[in-house]
């Protein structure tokens, strides 16, 4: 629907124009004015959803159903694969049993870690997987907790950590956080935190990872949680002005909301792009974008005005008959209610085709009655009631009064064009300072609370501004505004003063406490000037709630501080008593030093029985380890024998057992192998073995022996020496060769010897691994029994080996019968033995071959060979090694 304005004909008090600024006299089609905007809430700041995590701690088949436990991350986690929950423990799972690391039973995300083993590093991962949707935006939030108890025999590198994060299924980790504490600092680490993803995949794995590295058996305790955990969907603010942003400003040319609306946009496009603009919160980002698509409204109603004036609404054909220039003027004002040049100038554009063709009728304005009324219209608008001595509109910004400029710098006559000019001057005053003074509060709400920048500084800046307004009501208005600020910054001020007071008394008597528990016990530390010094950063708090809650747990701290000062009185007399019976134990009273000769047991007994009445752990400690110091030389001086021991060397690949001697009270040993430890073994008058076959496999392995008295404290340790297996290995040898010749892997090896028939020689060269032994004259069978010795540095005998002696195989043949004639292919006959082959020499030229068959008879190939009547021929009979057996001349047969 187009709203049409009844104005004088010299008169331009456009309807659009005032529509634009704030103006009440119409507002076309369903634009909203910004505060209307500002009055519709759809949606909050962040929309949650329900929990998405099933935390039910049923069990199946001994796993919890919905959480997968297993001892490392993994990306396609599976309840049913994970460890097996079990023990007795009433509130605590073991992991397949294993007592060092534990879950909560009713908190699948707690972990125990007891130090009852020995490791470098153990650890517990708890995931639970949500069904998620691609692109939607998730908050986890959690709160965690790491704490160590009992600690003094903690390792000093062990650490406590934890990661807790976000994973796709199947793919990378999303994001997550870490945290750590010393494990043997004896404190908790607790705070809260949040992890916001968005979904890539349609399942997420929610999980956390806890670990403790150098793990001993001392009994130390830590402790790793999500106390609480909860995962939900949200809206996010950020999403719905996007997708009102991106809606908007496809209703412009470019995407834009500055430039002219497309020619497709209609009544139905900008109302949907409005419902979206209804869901933005914020009220900075809506007031924004509805000032943007009212002027997609306005342009519309623009155009549809514009398009009225013509025949058949085409705007470049004739205007219809009716048209007369109240209907353009009422056109105009809509053209004037568009704030943007590039959004005017096409509908202009239009427009001046209608005035042209009305001035060719005789009816319109003069050029400067136009400029003068167009000029006085936008001034006008400007302020509330387009009363020029008033206030300004609430919706004024910078580009309508630059816009204004350029329509009174239009004006010619003087006067008209000062009046203007004035009016403008105190609406730019006004805006000024209403700019200034918004700028002090958070998204220019001046009913709402300053920003966390706002300074006296600003706020001076600002009183000056509205110093130079000069509307009293405009003033008056902006003062108040000004007040409501510095009463606001005052307040901040009185309450950062105040907080920095409460923090500091919290902080001073939370230290008077073990762990910062107010509700536990005071440190060791804590005595009656830290309380003093406590009592008087609480006297200055003014919040009574506050005061009264600090000075309550003052009353304890002081009350703990009584007692123990009575106790510590009581304490030090106690201590003083021990220490004097202890003393006497000692000769000179030096419990450093040895125990009198009259030191006897009921005096160590005697002294025992008052250090249970020692509080003081650590001083117990102290008078206990003295105690058990002259214990120790008592115990020594009547029944003291001393610890020795031996290991044999192990031999790699050839021992089964390691072996050795001991002296004293030895009941148990146990084997170190590359720092792991094996107990079992033999230990019997002296002497001890072990089972090491399947231990120890390489020649660089370390390997300890470690003899354990009664009470399984290892007395004294001993490193074993790992040898390889000797290996000699002999090279072929004959009757007749030089020397005997092999290879050894044993570098101990340094002499030698050989022994002939019960006769040693000694001599041989040794070096790098290879033996010779010249033996020619020592060996003259291949009967002989030979030995070779080995020997070490010191004549010890490390391997004796046996010499294999090759003899010398001895081969005999007869060539019986061999004849040939004239013509004859071969030379035929027969022999007996190790003939093998034959040479035969014919006039001079010898040819070796021939054939044997298994019954004794030969044939030698000579068709080839020429023999004549009187030719001179010599048959050869040879073995396979071509030694010769039997040589016979052939006479040719004729």
């Amino acid at each position: 629907m187009i709203f049409k304005t009844q104005i004088a004909k010299k008169v331009l008090a456009t309807s659009a124009a005032l529509a634009i600024l704030g103006g009440s006299i119409a507002t076309p089609i369903n634009v909203l004015s910004v505060e209307a905007a500002e009055a519709i809430q759809t949606a909050t700041v962040l929309t949650t959803g329900s929990e998405l995590i099933n935390k039910d701690l049923s069990l199946v088949n001994n796993r919890f159903k919905n959480f997968t436990i297993t001892g490392e991350y993994t990306n396609t986690p599976n309840a049913a694969s994970g460890f097996e929950l079990n023990g007795t423990d009433s509130n605590w799972y073991g992991l397949n049993g294993q007592t060092h690391r534990m879950v909560l039973k009713s908190n699948p995300f707690s972990y125990y870690f007891p130090e009852t083993w020995a490791i470098s590093e153990t650890a517990g991962f708890t995931a639970v997987t949500i069904d998620t949707e691609v692109g939607k935006s998730y908050v986890f939030d959690y709160s965690y907790s790491l704490s160590n108890s009992n600690v003094k025999t903690a390792d000093s590198n062990s650490k406590l950590n934890m990661e807790v994060g976000v994973s796709q299924y199947g793919g990378d980790k999303i994001k997550y956080n870490t945290y750590s504490l010393a494990g043997n600092q004896e404190t908790t680490l607790t705070d809260k935190a949040q992890i916001e993803f968005k979904a890539t995949s349609t399942k997420t794995i929610i999980y956390m990872r806890t670990g403790y590295t150098h793990m001993n058996s001392s009994g130390a305790q830590h402790f790793a949680s999500l106390d609480s955990y909860s995962v939900t969907q949200v809206n996010i603010e950020a999403d719905i002005q996007k997708e009102a942003s991106v809606a908007v400003n496809q209703l412009f040319n470019g995407n834009s909301s500055g430039a002219a609306i497309k020619a497709t946009t209609d009544l139905a496009a900008i109302q949907a792009a409005q419902l979206l603009v209804y869901k933005v919160t914020d009220s900075y980002e809506r007031s924004k974008l509805q000032v943007e698509l009212n002027q997609a409204y306005r342009q519309l109603d623009a155009r549809l005005a514009i398009a009225n004036l013509f025949e058949n609404g085409n705007v470049n054909g004739k205007i219809k008959a009716s048209t007369n220039q109240e209907a353009i003027n009422a056109a105009q004002d809509l053209i004037n209610n568009v704030s943007t040049n590039p959004g005017r100038l096409p509908l202009q554009a239009d427009l001046n085709k209608a005035k042209n063709q009305l001035t060719d009728l005789g009816d319109g304005p003069s050029v400067e009655e136009e400029a003068e009324m167009n000029a006085r219209t936008l001034v006008q608008a400007l302020f509330k009631n387009n009363d020029m001595t008033g206030t300004i509109v609430t919706t004024l910004a910078q580009r309508h009064i630059d816009e204004a400029q350029k329509a009174v710098n239009s004006v010619t006559n003087p006067t008209i064009k000062a009046e203007l000019q004035a009016s403008l001057k105190k609406a730019q005053e006004q805006l000024n300072a209403t700019n200034a003074v918004k700028g002090l509060f958070n998204n220019d709400n001046v009913a709402g609370t300053i920003k966390t920048a706002t300074t006296q500084v600003s706020i001076n800046d600002a009183k000056v501004l509205v110093g130079v307004v000069t509307n009293t009501a405009k003033k008056t208005e902006l003062e108040g505004q000004i007040a409501e600020a510095q009463k606001q910054l005052d307040a901040k001020l009185a309450q950062v003063e105040e907080q920095a007071r409460q923090e500091a008394a919290t902080n001073a008597v939370k230290e008077l406490f073990n762990s910062n528990d107010v509700t536990g016990t005071i440190k060791d530390s804590t005595n009656q000037d830290a309380i003093n010094n406590a009592k008087e950063l609480v006297a200055a708090i003014t919040d009574t709630a506050k005061k009264a809650e600090l000075e309550a747990q003052l009353a304890e701290a002081q009350k703990q501080v009584d007692a123990k000062t009575a106790e510590a009185a009581a304490e030090k007399a106690r201590q003083e008593a021990v220490e004097k019976a202890i003393e006497g134990l000692f000769n000179n009273n030096d419990v450093n030093g040895t125990i009198k000769d009259s030191t006897t047991q009921d005096a160590i007994d005697q002294a025992k029985e008052l250090v249970t009445t020692i509080t003081d752990a650590d001083k117990k400690a102290e008078l206990e380890k003295a105690i058990t110091e002259a214990q120790k030389q008592l115990t020594d001086k009547e029944t003291k024998v001393e610890v020795t021991g031996k290991v044999n060397p192990f031999i790699l690949h050839q021992d089964r057992y390691l072996s050795g001697t001991y002296t004293g009270d030895i009941t148990a040993i146990s084997v170190d192998v590359n720092g792991k430890r094996y107990y079992g073994g033999t230990v019997n008058d002296g002497e001890f073995s072990f089972y090491a076959l399947d231990k120890i496999a390489n020649p660089g392995d370390v390997v300890i022996i470690n003899l354990h008295s009664a009470d399984k404290v290892i007395q004294k340790s001993i490193t074993v020496q790992i040898k390889e297996a000797t290996k000699v290995t002999q090279a072929a040898y004959n009757v007749k060769d030089s020397n005997i010749t092999g290879t050894f892997n044993n570098p101990d090896i340094t002499k030698m010897n050989i022994v002939v028939n019960g006769t040693t020689y000694w001599g041989g060269t040794l070096t790098n691994g290879t033996f010779k032994f010249y033996a020619l004259d020592k060996i003259t069978s291949a009967t002989d029994e030979v030995t070779m010795n080995f020997y070490n540095a010191k004549n010890e005998l490390i391997l004796s080996k046996n010499l294999t002696i090759t003899a010398p195989v001895v081969t005999s043949g007869e060539i019986t019968s061999a004849t040939v004639a004239v013509g004859d292919k071969n030379i035929v006959g027969t022999i007996t033995g190790d003939i093998k082959s034959f040479g035969v020499t014919i006039d001079g030229v010898t040819y070796n071959g021939g054939t044997i068959t298994s019954d004794g008879t030969f044939k030698f190939y000579v068709a080839d060979k020429k023999i004549k009547a009187d030719s001179s021929i010599t048959i050869v009979g040879y073995d396979k090694s071509k030694n010769t057996l039997s040589e016979v001349n052939i006479v040719v047969s004729k």
